[in-house]
């Protein structure tokens, strides 16, 4: 994400996501009369040998990567796996079966984004509809809602992740000129915001 100073305006891309993989097919082929036939692999042996992937089934990367690939490109749902899964949030997500199921059936904007921004406010996240002008962050913030012209601030002076799930344009995001500039994540690729210090160390204008 490239960082954004002074008032600049500049595009906050997203990390290009990818993913996918290939499994290799092993069979047996019979031979001519020179070379025995080999035997069929007992079941003791086939399940020996089975990859870790037959054995997760349909979520062998993981059920946030599986969420990253199958979600619709661009949606909450993919943005918010692809930061979770770098959050190191996985093993709480591994064991949900509501989720699962959510992601087989495809029903992320209905299910699965509900369920991941319950993810995210049970790590300490604040989880909000809208924010309008002036707002202020003092901790990691999720906004659902779309974002026009604004000025919003950040009141803590330790560093906080803002994630916008909506498109967002010509916003502005001040930190007070001690403070540690916020990680600022949008689901859209044409979000143009502007990060910059405060122009006093006791304020923010």
């Amino acid at each position: 994400m490239r960082v954004l100073r002074n008032g600049t305006l500049a595009l906050v891309l997203l990390l290009a996501v990818t993913g996918g993989g290939c499994s290799t097919i092993k069979g047996w082929f019979g031979g001519g009369a020179a070379e025995p036939a080999q035997p069929p692999p007992t079941p003791q042996a086939e399940a020996g040998q089975a990859p870790a992937q037959a054995e997760q089934g349909p979520f062998a990367a993981g059920v946030l990567n599986t969420i990253v690939q199958r979600a619709p490109a661009g949606s909450a749902s993919q943005l918010l796996a692809q930061l979770a899964a770098g959050f190191g949030w996985e093993e709480q997500v591994a064991s949900q079966p509501a989720l699962q199921g959510a992601v087989l059936e495809g029903r992320f904007a209905e299910r699965v984004e509900p369920i991941l921004l319950g993810l995210y406010f049970r790590n300490g996240f604040s989880v909000l509809p809208v924010v309008g002008e002036g707002h202020q962050f003092n901790r990691d913030t999720v906004v659902q809602g779309a974002l026009g012209s604004s000025r919003l601030l950040v009141s803590n002076r330790e560093q906080i992740r803002i994630v916008f799930l909506r498109p967002v344009q010509n916003v502005e995001i001040v930190y007070y000129q001690d403070g540690i500039e916020p990680q600022v994540f949008s689901v859209s690729d044409q979000a143009v915001v502007a990060v910059r210090q405060s122009l006093s160390r006791l304020y923010l204008r």
